[in-house]
């Protein structure tokens, strides 16, 4: 066997394992782009999840300072009623 004709069997395996290599190249980048799609997609949902949580946060901030106002208010009120029945008890002793 001349070298020319080595040469020339080994060409179509070369091209076919180019051909492979060119198959794997092209399945990394569309595995690369799903990927990235997917992690865009999960960046804007963490994004909005965190906003749900602010707003959560602050409603409840709210909520339970309205609660403390209230349990204030609460106590106002049962002290003057206190004071009421205190001043009307000093009437019937008398």
């Amino acid at each position: 066997m001349r070298m020319a004709d080595k040469k020339s069997e080994w060409e179509p395996m070369g091209l076919e394992r180019f051909g492979h290599l060119e198959d794997k190249i092209f399945r990394f980048v569309e595995a690369f782009k799903a990927i990235r799609k997917e992690n865009a997609t999960l960046r804007d949902e963490n994004a909005k999840m965190k906003n749900e949580l602010e707003q959560l946060q602050l409603t409840e901030a709210g909520r339970t300072e309205s609660m403390a106002q209230l349990q204030q208010e609460r106590q106002e009120l049962r002290d003057r009623v206190e004071n009421a029945l205190t001043l009307l008890a000093a009437l019937e002793e008398r």
